[in-house]
């Protein structure tokens, strides 16, 4: 049972009010002839701070002491969402995303401090740098450059109005589950800022 794989993350989530906007706004730019975007569920939307992959339980345990002495040490921040954009740009649009503005110090920071404390438990260090954002919509790898420009054509500045702000006052450790419909996120364990 100690050996079970469990596909994990941790991450911020999102108040409801924020998904319902989220659901209206990409009602709004879906098209039926965008059949190689694939939008997210809101109600899958969340702020990833670090992809943990496959873990067993036992190395759970330890991603849960840490998460506490982080959430520990960290007071609650206010963040708001921002300018939308693209991964890796418009021109090759891969994933359409909603910025975030706001205490984004304290969002890095505690980005870091969790990236740190992990890498001192043997978990790898990300390799890149930590970008605030929600992930609304992915295009599939065999869509084409013409179809990644048409669909770059319909999204680029398009404003998320009105922009919404939301306190952030704990993280999540998360499990996913892969799903033929998509990934299935379920929260394992929550921890609330103490400082």
């Amino acid at each position: 049972m100690d050996n079970d794989q469990v596909r994990s993350f941790i991450a911020i989530e999102l108040p409801a009010e924020l998904k319902k906007k989220i659901e209206i706004f990409q009602t709004g730019l879906k098209t039926s002839r965008f059949t190689f975007v694939k939008w997210v569920d809101p109600e899958s939307i969340h702020i990833t701070l670090k992809f943990l992959g496959d873990q067993t339980l036992a190395r759970l345990e330890i991603v849960k002491r840490v998460l506490n002495i982080c959430a520990a040490g960290c007071k609650p921040f206010t963040i708001s969402t921002g300018q939308t954009g693209c991964f890796p740009n418009y021109k090759r649009a891969r994933v359409f995303w909603l910025g975030l503005d706001g205490d984004l110090d304290s969002l890095i920071g505690l980005q870091k401090e969790i990236d740190k404390s992990l890498a001192h438990e043997g978990f790898p260090q990300e390799d890149r740098p930590f970008t605030a954002h929600l992930t609304l919509a992915r295009l599939r790898d065999e869509c084409s450059l013409q179809c990644r420009l048409e669909f770059a054509g319909k999204i680029q500045g398009v404003s998320f109005e009105p922009s919404c702000s939301f306190a952030v006052g704990h993280i999540a450790l998360m499990k996913s589950t892969l799903t033929t419909h998509g990934p299935l996120y379920t929260k394992l364990s929550e921890f609330k800022f103490r400082a």
